[in-house]
């Protein structure tokens, strides 16, 4: 009977949720239920509000100190300069004629990491090559970072009043080194739409990291679109108590 009477009832429960106290699995949620959460949660954010959008070619450009690896001077597998090739190859899939994107699209970022990225490397002195950065590091300073590509998840501003969940899209990108430079150029880029429906498909078994992901995004964008418009209240409300000492000490008289 103790452990009846201690049990925490289902208000307590729902409070240490609320309060932090404990968690909800996004993964051990119901199809449907994971579903509609990630529906109406996507369907109550107005694009037009959020700040921190990019140009999607901006999105892609990564320079020196983009990427952190700790305190280590950068090393040749790894990748430093990211930049747009002025050859590159574009292409969209999904989309309607009226509502295409292109590289001057603003974009926000909806999930941390690049996804499904792949990785080559090369020996210089031989010319093998080998996805593994284990066997690549066997090879000492011999081997870099040869090419690779990578997916990102975004979302789209539109033009029109469509919220989130319908301006979702998967950027697509293919990458090679320079010869001789420690620099990396964008050859390719390729921009799906990504209906809700197929969110979980896309990312199958890492679907709720990446639902997890992109909420937490979205609080972060959310965030700093309220830090930077309060900064713009404080200065428009300083600028009202200024024009009305100025206007009060003036007249045309």
């Amino acid at each position: 009977m103790a452990s009846v009477r201690n049990r925490p009832t289902r208000a307590q429960e729902l409070l240490d949720h609320v309060f932090g106290k404990k968690y909800v699995s996004f993964g051990q949620l119901s199809v449907s239920e994971s579903n509609e959460l990630l529906r109406t949660t996507l369907q109550d954010v107005d694009l037009r509000e959020l700040r921190g959008f990019k140009l999607l070619k901006d999105l892609l450009v990564l320079r020196p100190g983009s990427i952190v690896y700790g305190r280590e001077t950068p090393h040749t597998l790894d990748l430093e300069t990211l930049e747009m090739s002025d050859s590159v190859s574009f292409l969209t899939h999904g989309f309607e004629k009226i509502s295409l994107v292109d590289m001057n699209t603003h974009v926000l970022r909806l999930y941390r990491w690049i996804w499904n990225w792949q990785i080559t490397f090369k020996r210089n002195e031989s010319g093998e090559e080998t996805d593994d950065k284990k066997v690549a590091s066997s090879w000492g300073k011999s081997a870099y970072h040869y090419k690779g590509s990578g997916e990102i998840l975004a979302v789209r501003r539109p033009h029109n009043h469509t919220r989130a969940d319908e301006n979702l899209i998967v950027i697509k990108f293919w990458y090679e080194k320079i010869p001789l430079e420690a620099r990396h150029t964008i050859t390719r880029i390729e921009v799906d739409y990504l209906p809700l429906k197929n969110f979980r498909k896309h990312f199958g078994s890492l679907y709720a990291q990446a639902a997890v992901e992109l909420i937490g995004e979205l609080r972060s964008a959310y965030s700093s679109t309220a830090s930077e418009l309060k900064a713009q209240l404080t200065y428009t409300e300083r600028r009202v108590a200024e024009l009305e000492r100025l206007s009060g000490a003036i007249t045309y008289r």
